[in-house]
């Protein structure tokens, strides 16, 4: 059932939220480094060892497996980190992936756009500011393992869950319609658009550049918020309250793709 449904759905969430991918990520930036140097035989390993226990890991074992690699700060672990927390919110599961999909399939532009990154809210924590410091983590992980598809995925769910948890102190039942709502409420909030800027721009450089693009309108919403603020990626917070403004008001001015 598992394999029928992956063929079934020729997306990036496919790619990516699969847990064979997230692993073979993992293994695939071990090995670089063992390749390069032997020196840091004892980091791999304890990748290594990371990367074995998430093979098998439930979400509530998550934790365990991604402490393997505390005290180290390069790549691999770093990639372990950001792999384990989408692992934690389920993330591998066929239905879980389904949910996030069919949002695909099932709108346009801004309508699209934000029922997918509601269905990427972080939900595993037991409260919502926790939830939406995971989020952040999440992408600060996915950025430091330069794995920009696991950077497109962080950055949408950092997207939903830091706003639902400013606006409504909640990720739970979070919907497109409603995250577009939150993102016009809150455009004069800083920490709001800061976080959203932030991802947006993480995004636009990873995924939006050198010929790049995304599966749905991501890329040229971005790029046109990107380029209609000054700074552009250099002024995050702006390019947050355009892109906000954009979803909340697809007709607005500097508005393209929404």
């Amino acid at each position: 059932m598992k394999k029928q449904f992956y063929a079934q759905k020729p997306s990036f969430f496919r790619k990516y939220l699969s847990k064979q991918f997230l692993l073979f990520a993992v293994s695939s930036v071990a090995l670089s480094f063992v390749l390069v140097s032997c020196s840091k035989e004892k980091d791999i390993d304890k990748i290594s060892d990371a990367q074995t226990c998430l093979d098998t890991a439930t979400a509530s074992e998550v934790d365990a497996c991604v402490a393997k690699v505390d005290g180290l700060s390069s790549q691999g672990a770093s990639l372990i980190r950001c792999v384990g927390k989408f692992m934690k919110e389920g993330f591998t599961s066929p239905s879980k992936i389904a949910g996030a999909i069919s949002n695909l399939n099932g709108g346009s532009g801004s309508n699209q756009s934000t029922a997918v990154m509601a269905a990427l809210a972080f939900k595993a924590e037991s409260t919502s500011a926790l939830n939406s410091a995971s989020a952040q983590q999440a992408l600060t992980y996915c950025n430091e393992a330069s794995s920009k598809g696991l950077i497109l995925l962080a950055g949408l769910s950092q997207t939903a869950t830091v706003l639902a948890d400013l606006g409504l102190g909640s990720t739970t039942n979070l919907s497109g319609d409603a995250l577009k709502t939150l993102m016009g409420t809150l455009q004069g909030n800083t920490v709001a658009t800061t976080a959203v800027g932030t991802a947006v721009v993480s995004i636009y450089q990873t995924n939006c550049t050198s010929g790049n693009t995304t599966t749905g309108n991501f890329c040229q919403q971005f790029s046109s918020a990107v380029t209609s603020v000054s700074g552009g990626t250099s002024n995050p917070a702006a390019v947050g309250a355009k892109i906000m403004e954009c979803y909340n008001t697809p007709t607005a001015e500097g508005c393209t793709g929404f």
